[in-house]
């Protein structure tokens, strides 16, 4: 979905290590100095239901900036801004609407100014692009009557995840294939002993979402 500030936060928080102050001063910058953000102090993770016309102009302005060009010419070519209730949706409206990127491409952003700013722009190019596909594998191999399930999946069509420069021959996504019924060699077996750990820390990424959750740890 599109970022509201606390999705951002956190999000920015995991993969920047952005505290959520910090976060909150970059995008009112974006918004404030470069017009290159909406108004990033909201709660709503959906766009008004008379905003596709806005939405596609901002496409054409991303359509003019190499790192976005294939992605936002393949939204508007495929006609992928249309009716959608995940997107555009007025109930899911509080005071602001989500926050996206308006048609001011912005000039000289310093480093961090950048990595946000691009962190928005392909949210909100991902959410018209169709899902991803994989095929989900679960493997069962039986070693002299223990039974051990291996998981995996295999990417076949990588949708929103092109934004993110993924696709279908990602190494990291595949299974080694075997066949029905084929036979094991066991190397080596060990018995390693664990114990149960207590929950990780709190990180701001973390806290973020307790607090938007807060009343689930609240017993009645």
């Amino acid at each position: 979905m599109l970022f509201d500030l606390t999705s951002l936060q956190r999000e920015a928080n995991s993969r920047f290590g952005f505290s959520a102050k910090t976060t909150l001063a970059l995008a009112q910058t974006l918004y404030e100095k470069h017009k290159a953000l909406t108004y990033p102090r909201t709660d709503s993770r959906a766009l008004p239901e008379d905003t596709r016309g806005m939405v596609k102009k901002t496409l054409q302005t991303l359509a003019q900036h190499n790192a976005y060009v294939p992605f936002a010419n393949q939204i508007l070519d495929q006609g992928w801004v249309k009716p959608n209730r995940r997107i555009f949706n007025n109930a899911k409206i509080s005071d602001h609407f989500a926050i996206i990127p308006t048609t001011q491409a912005p000039k000289s952003l310093n480093d961090a100014e950048q990595k946000l700013y691009d962190f928005v722009v392909k949210r909100f190019l991902a959410v018209f692009f169709p899902a991803a596909e994989y095929l989900l594998t679960t493997r069962i191999t039986d070693i002299v009557g223990h039974c051990f399930k291996t998981e995996g999946k295999i990417l076949t069509a990588p949708g929103w995840l092109q934004v993110y420069g993924r696709n279908v021959h990602d190494a990291n996504e595949m299974l080694v294939p075997i066949a029905q019924g084929e036979i094991v060699r066991t190397d080596a077996i060990e018995a390693h002993k664990l114990t149960t750990k207590p929950p990780a820390r709190y990180t701001e990424a973390t806290l973020l979402s307790a607090m938007e959750g807060a009343r689930k740890l609240v017993q009645k």
